[in-house]
C-alpha cells in the first residue's frame, strides 16, 4: 500500500515507530513473498485472541500492502476491540478506512465520467460525502490523541467545508494560522474559502497575508499562488488598481513571464 499522503487524503501521517509502519519500506515489503502457511498461522493466531497486538498488525500490514482493504479492516476492527489504546492499531485502522473510502470515491468518479446518469451522479455524491465525513472524523480523532499535530486543522477545514460547515471550517483554520510554519498555507486556504463565500475583501486580505509573511517567508509556490489568486479575484471584482499591483508583484517574482507582462499591459489600459 502506498502511504496515504496528506495532500491526497488530507491526513497527517502518524508518529508510529519506524520499525512498525515505515512508508519507505514499501518496495521492500512488496518484494517479500508471504506464504499461505503464514497467512493461515496469523489468522489462527488472531482467532485465539492473543495477548498483544503484534499478530493483528502483521496480518493487517500484509493486507494493506496488497490493497486488500476489506480484509485489513476486518483484522484491524478485531484488534481495535481488544487494543483500543494502541496508537498503531488506531492509525492503521483509520488508514484502511480512508483508503477504501477513497477507492470507492475514485471508482464513482470514473463511473460517472463514463456514464453520466442520475444513478451514477447520486452514487458519486454519496461517496464524496462519506469520504469527507470520514476525513473529518479521523482528523478530530487524531487531534484528540495528538493535539500537537496542529497541521491536521488544514485537512479538517477542507473536510468541514466540503460538508457545508464553512463557519466551522474557518474556525478550524485559526490554530494553524497562529503557527509560524503553517500560517502561509493556512492563510492561502482561508483565502480560497472566503472567496467561495463571496467575502471578497476578507479573501484578498488572506491572500496578501499568505504571500507577504516575513518570518518565516512563504514558500515560492505559496507566494506565487497567493498573489495569482489575489490578482484574479481583484480583476473579477473590477478592482483594477489592486489587480495591477498584484500582477506587478508577480512579475517581480517571475520577470521573464510574458503572459504576466501582457496581462499588466491590458490592465494598464483599463479604466479604474
Amino acid at each position: 500500500m502506498q502511504p496515504l499522503s496528506p495532500k491526497d487524503l488530507l491526513i497527517r501521517q502518524s508518529p508510529v515507530e519506524a520499525d512498525q509502519w515505515d512508508p519507505a519500506s514499501q518496495a521492500e515489503q512488496q518484494s517479500i513473498p508471504v506464504t499461505l502457511e503464514r497467512f493461515q498461522t496469523l489468522e489462527r493466531t488472531i482467532a485465539d485472541n492473543p495477548l498483544h497486538a503484534d499478530p493483528y498488525l502483521e496480518l493487517a500490514k500484509i493486507y494493506l500492502t496488497q490493497e486488500r482493504w476489506h480484509d485489513a479492516r476486518r483484522v484491524l476492527d478485531l484488534a481495535h476491540k481488544r487494543f483500543s489504546d494502541n496508537e498503531e492499531v488506531n492509525y492503521l485502522r483509520e488508514e484502511a478506512q480512508l483508503a477504501r473510502s477513497l477507492q470507492l470515491f475514485t471508482a464513482a468518479e470514473v463511473e460517472y465520467a463514463q456514464e453520466p446518469t442520475q444513478l451514477t451522479e447520486d452514487n458519486l455524491q454519496r461517496c464524496r460525502v462519506e469520504l469527507n465525513v470520514l476525513r473529518e472524523r479521523v482528523c478530530l480523532s487524531r487531534l484528540e490523541r495528538h493535539p500537537e499535530q496542529v497541521e491536521l486543522n488544514l485537512p479538517l477545514a477542507t473536510a468541514m467545508e466540503n460538508l457545508g460547515k464553512r463557519d466551522e471550517a474557518i474556525g478550524a483554520l485559526k490554530p494553524a494560522i497562529e503557527q509560524p510554519q503553517l500560517r502561509a498555507e493556512a492563510s492561502l486556504q482561508l483565502g480560497y474559502m472566503l472567496e467561495r463565500a463571496r467575502r471578497v475583501p476578507e479573501a484578498l486580505s488572506a491572500f496578501r497575508r499568505a504571500a507577504l509573511f516575513r518570518v518565516p517567508p512563504p514558500s515560492p509556490e505559496i507566494k506565487f499562488q497567493a498573489l495569482m489568486a489575489a490578482a484574479d479575484l481583484a480583476q473579477r471584482s473590477n478592482m483594477i488598481d489592486s489587480a495591477r499591483r498584484y500582477v506587478a508583484m508577480l512579475i517581480e517574482i517571475s520577470p521573464n513571464n510574458v503572459p504576466l507582462k501582457n496581462r499588466l499591459e491590458e490592465l494598464n489600459q483599463m479604466s479604474l
